[in-house]
């Protein structure tokens, strides 16, 4: 291919072409608080906060987002073609973040690529084996822990899933106890 022979100028159109869906894509996801869809999972995160009917918790520091009943949710993902460890939690583990992860609700979104495959929901207390393992941890002398996991076989075993939706039973998130 030469530069802007017609093979090139094709590209160009069909990258146009769906760059513009990706912009309304991007105006989409302005109004529900997401400022850049390519940056931290953007799109992705606006994909659970529609199925999930959450709104987003803005800036960096606390909680992800909030369901109707203004309960406040931590959410995870994982694309398992990148990553087969488990969801990622925080680079500086302390008592205190695990305190502030026993006062939120839990999503976990397992990805293939850009596929979203499925979503479950936790309460705090079915993720409290976890919490107390890190505090365990904690409990030996270290000051911080980098980053512990979060299984997907923890997840899929314990955590309630909501997608793909059962239309005959759909569960809604915010009942989660």
């Amino acid at each position: 291919m030469t530069f802007r022979d017609r093979n090139h100028q094709h590209k160009i159109i069909e990258l146009e072409s769906i760059w513009n869906s990706l912009s309304r894509l991007s105006t989409f996801a302005h109004a529900h608080g997401i400022e850049d869809i390519f940056q931290d999972n953007g799109a992705k995160v606006l994909q659970q906060l529609i199925y999930l009917n959450f709104t987003i918790i803005p800036g960096r520091e606390g909680h992800d987002a909030r369901s109707e009943d203004n309960r406040e949710w931590e959410m995870k993902s994982i694309n398992l073609e990148t990553s087969a460890t488990g969801f990622s939690t925080n680079h500086h583990t302390t008592h205190d973040i695990i305190n502030n992860y026993r006062n939120a609700r839990w999503s976990f979104a397992i990805y293939r690529g850009i596929t979203l495959e499925e979503i479950y929901v936790m309460s705090p207390q079915t993720l409290e084996p976890i919490f107390q393992q890190w505090e365990e941890q904690l409990a030996a002398g270290r000051d911080h822990l980098n980053n512990p996991k979060i299984s997907v076989t923890f997840v899929r075993e314990n955590g309630v899933r909501v997608f793909p939706f059962d239309e005959n039973n759909p569960f809604d998130p915010q009942d989660i106890d």
